[in-house]
């Protein structure tokens, strides 16, 4: 903040000084009868009073330091103390004490407590300044032009110092008019501010016009000399006047002349307004000023055709002055575009209104990529930079994504647009879903947003599920279809790319958005994608397109924030509260096991742990247990020579353990070992070790308050030996399975001592065509050498209810007439019926 001397408020407070110095007794008096009379010659003080004072002067203190500037502060303290000393000093007054402080007045008071004002302002507009700051890179990225050369990423500094260089080289008669050729975006606002900014300013008077903020077609004269009068106003005011004048009757002949046939012809005319005096005279006086006049007119291709016009009959006629310079910025073919609706033909005449169009200097390759490598780096975090600088650029931008790098990023503003597109994404789901699929996608969707949509909305037409047996190993992956190139050579090419090329889009395109495509979605028969939050598998498919998690989204975030702070038994209450036990569960099942010993041991843990939840919610026979064994098994010693080769028992031990600390019911265990003994083979616990655990498991649950429930039914009729019976002489077996002797022999304790009904319902088969027709399981007539002897444990037990026992009696004695070879008609009418699955 600075003050001039000459100004307010130091004249002013000389002013009031003089003032109160040799007025003093007139301003007392007058201030006496205005003022103070009226307000205080009845005041009556006291304690109350005082306090009630103090309270209303700190209260008015606190109001003006937040709420004024500081200039503003900073005058009122100033002259409240000039006339306060004034006053305090004339004996024409005397002034009131305050009771609370007798040894002050109460204008001292006032004049004291101004002082704490500049301190709490600053203590307020600070405090709030730091409260108010925020961290580089949460908002969007500005398009802002180059205005320095430390902005000039793009290295036109010397293109431009050049043209500069040349410019003030030249003595031209007539005005100089440059043309700046470039697309839209490209940058030529930015080369514009380059070239001036080599333009020595003792040498050249800079002017910036534009001519799209006028109303109309007709203003845009009158604002160009006015603009153009004001500025020459600091070099010769006289000058000045004179175009001012000019310009103004410029202005009044295009009110008479405003048709297209009254001034089309200027491109040929000699006459006009060039041949009047006020022109020549204007003519004359630039030139002797010794200094060219720069104006640049950027974004010509911004207006509308009859502006567009109205600007080049300046260059080129109304203000063709000699010692002036014109830059433009504009796209060629826009301009000669907008002249031909007007005119039919303007192949030339963009020739005759600019001596010189020179095209934007080309960006280096990879000026753009160091663009968006810059402004990434302030907005993702660590880990996705390093992806994308690490992986995506020396796999991807330079090689396999070349094309699609400048296919879709073209302009510098297409970075920065595309960069504030993808900052919404990033923000709302870039710690969710993979960096680089996210990133690629944004891509696609940034130049062909109806494409974007076609990805989301016909997926099907151009992905297939993976048919395998689990959900944790699914993944999209392309639709591939047989194509015969010109030499009917057949190879495969996506149903993408077809589809594509129906719609009628350039080759160049086709093969971008194809190549795209095939890059987000590389699952193959051969490859899984890496990244398990990948838009590849259906688990994370929705959140790339919809941007955030609903209520059956697993949290990537979450998950693996869990997982890096060993809370992962949180989260798996969390998820099991939640109804995310599944996708959960999917998660853990894709985790990579391979690493090392302790995440091995760590995730098969986990499944462990949450498979129990899983199987109580979904049932025994929807957790994928093919896979888990999978996992865990140790074929070829595969784990146990990668993790424990120095004490192979270290891993029977651990899988040992995890069986050994099993909880009720043991649903999940027992299956697991049901599928480890089906599956034959050497496990690094032998099927000996594997059947004590589930005789533990049934033991434990059928003498407690469980007894012979369905659950541990299960438990029983999962724990299975196989064995083979060869077939003739071809060398050949079947496989054949009975239940585990020890489990058989507490089964017959147990049979006798408890309720043997679900025993019962378990035990009945039904023929697979005629549900009516029935039988007893042979594995269960198998468990007793005679017959016999399960009718009587049947008949006797004391436990059971009448109509059960009469009815399995009943089906029992049918199927001993047929000697337990045939199926029997029965219809159940007591617990032993089994409704139909719905």
């Amino acid at each position: 903040m600075k003050y001039k001397l000459n100004t307010f408020p130091f004249l002013g407070a000389i002013l009031l000084a003089a003032i109160l110095l040799f007025f003093r007794k007139p301003v007392s008096q007058l201030l006496d009868t205005a003022l103070v009379t009226p307000l205080f010659s009845s005041f009556e003080g006291g304690v109350w009073p005082d306090l009630f004072f103090i309270f209303i002067l700190l209260a008015a203190l606190v109001w003006i330091a937040k709420e004024q500037s500081l200039k503003f502060l900073i005058k009122v303290v100033a002259f409240g103390w000039l006339v306060y000393l004034f006053q305090r000093t004339n004996t024409y007054w005397s002034f009131t004490k305050m009771t609370v402080l007798p040894e002050l007045n109460y204008w001292d008071m006032v004049a004291i407590s101004s002082l704490l004002i500049m301190p709490l302002y600053f203590l307020f507009h600070i405090t709030g300044k730091k409260e108010e700051d925020k961290p580089k890179g949460n908002g969007f990225f500005e398009d802002n032009t180059v205005t320095n050369y430390e902005d000039d990423h793009f290295k036109r500094k010397i293109a431009a110092t050049e043209i500069a260089g040349l410019i003030q080289g030249t003595d031209n008669i007539k005005s100089f008019a440059i043309g700046i050729l470039g697309q839209y975006g490209s940058g030529k606002t930015s080369f514009l501010n380059l070239i001036n900014l080599a333009l020595k300013d003792t040498d050249v008077l800079k002017i910036s016009f534009d001519p799209w903020s006028a109303a109309n077609p007709e203003m845009i004269r009158r604002e160009f000399f006015d603009l153009l009068s004001d500025k020459v106003a600091a070099v010769d005011l006289k000058t000045s006047s004179l175009i001012y004048s000019y310009g103004r009757k410029l202005a009044s002949f295009d009110g008479r002349s405003a048709s297209w046939f009254n001034w089309i012809g200027f491109l040929r005319n000699q006459g006009s307004v060039q041949s009047s005096g006020e022109y020549y005279q204007i003519n004359r006086m630039l030139s002797a000023t010794g200094r060219k006049v720069i104006v640049t007119i950027d974004d010509l291709d911004r207006l509308y055709p009859a502006e567009i016009i109205e600007v080049l009959k300046l260059i080129r006629n109304t203000a063709n002055f000699s010692n002036v310079f014109y830059l433009v910025g504009y796209d060629r073919e826009y301009v000669q575009s907008a002249i031909g609706t007007l005119n039919g033909s303007a192949s030339d005449y963009l020739d005759k209104i600019f001596q010189l169009e020179i095209p934007l200097p080309k960006r280096e390759e990879d000026d753009l990529l160091v663009t968006l490598k810059n402004s990434l780096k302030e907005m993702v975090s660590e880990a996705h930079y390093s992806v994308f600088e690490n992986a995506m650029i020396p796999n991807g931008f330079r090689s396999r994504y070349e094309k699609a790098y400048s296919g879709i990023l073209r302009q510098g503003r297409d970075v920065v647009r595309f960069l504030n597109n993808f900052k919404i994404a990033y923000k709302l789901i870039g710690e969710e879903v993979d960096f680089e699929c996210l990133l690629l996608l944004e891509l696609i969707k940034f130049r062909f947003p109806s494409i974007y949509d076609l990805i989301y909305t016909q997926s099907d037409s151009f992905l297939y599920e993976s048919p395998v047996r689990s959900t944790h190993e699914q993944y999209y992956a392309p639709r591939l279809t047989k194509s015969k190139d010109f030499i009917n050579h057949t190879d495969e090419i996506s149903a993408f790319r077809t589809h594509l090329e129906k719609l009628e889009l350039v080759d160049e395109d086709v093969s971008l958005l194809d190549g795209l495509f095939m890059t987000l979605f590389k699952g193959s028969q051969y490859y899984r994608p890496e990244s398990k939050n990948s838009i590849s598998y259906p688990l994370y498919f929705e959140i790339y397109f919809r941007y955030r998690l609903s209520q059956t989204d697993l949290s990537d975030k979450d998950y693996q924030a869990a997982k890096s702070a060993d809370r992962m038994r949180e989260y798996m209450q969390y998820c099991a509260n939640n109804n995310l036990h599944k996708e959960l569960m999917t998660r853990l099942m894709q985790e990579d096991t391979a690493k090392d010993r302790r995440r091995f041991e760590q995730v098969v843990r986990w499944i462990f742990s949450f498979g129990r939840t899983f199987v109580e919610k979904e049932g025994k026979f929807r957790f994928d247990f093919e896979s888990f064994v999978d996992k865990i098994s140790n074929y070829h010693g595969k784990i146990t020579e990668k993790f424990y080769k120095k004490n192979p028992e270290s891993y029977s031990e651990f899988i040992g353990h995890l069986l050994g600390s099993a909880m009720a019911p043991f649903l999940f265990e027992n299956q697991l070992i049901y599928q480890l003994k089906k599956q034959g083979g050497d496990f690094v616990i032998s099927a000996s070790e594997l059947t004590a655990h589930q005789l533990s498991y049934f033991t434990q649950l059928a003498e407690s308050t469980w007894g012979l429930s369905e659950d541990v039914l299960w438990i029983y009729w999962g724990a299975r030996q196989y064995y083979e019976v060869p077939v003739g002489s071809s060398g050949g077996y079947h496989e054949h399975w009975r239940f585990e002797p020890e489990l058989v022999k507490r089964m017959k304790v147990y049979l006798v001592s408890k309720d043997p009904k679900e025993f019962l319902k378990f035990s009945i088969q039904r023929e697979m065509q005629d549900r009516s027709l029935t039988s007893i399981y042979k594995h269960v007539m198998d468990m007793y050498d005679d017959p016999s002897e399960y009718r009587k444990l049947v008949a006797e037990n004391p436990e059971l209810r009448e109509d059960v026992r009469t009815e399995y009696l009943d089906l029992f004695d049918k199927l001993a007439a047929k000697n337990f070879t045939e199926y029997v008609e029965m219809e159940f009418k007591s617990e032993l019926h089994k409704p139909e699955n719905p």
